[in-house]
């Protein structure tokens, strides 16, 4: 396999790159999507910790902190997760 350091198309040239981030999906060299999920998961923990006090609000009835979740927290975590090839590691994930 050759290595293309640099891809150029007409005049403009694109530097390859390890990984970068398009459309809030991670895309990375090896076509993996450990980084992805692992990206989500981290960005699911910001998202549950940020509303933490709100969703353990005694305030709060269970039915709101469930419509809490599910339109604050797991949109989160699941987003474009339909091309998730999901390896052992990542099987927990099908709780969301």
């Amino acid at each position: 396999m050759k290595d293309i350091t640099h891809l150029k198309i007409n005049n403009f040239a694109f530097e390859r790159v390890e990984y970068f981030n398009y459309l809030g999906s991670v895309l990375n060299a090896d076509n993996k999507m450990n980084t992805e999920i692992d990206e989500r998961i981290a960005k699911g923990n910001k998202s549950y910790y940020a509303n933490a006090k709100l969703i353990k609000s005694k305030i709060l009835t269970r039915n709101t902190e469930i419509k809490i979740y599910k339109t604050m927290i797991r949109p989160v975590v699941t987003n474009s997760s339909e091309n998730w090839a999901l390896t052992a590691k990542h099987e927990n994930l099908r709780i969301f």
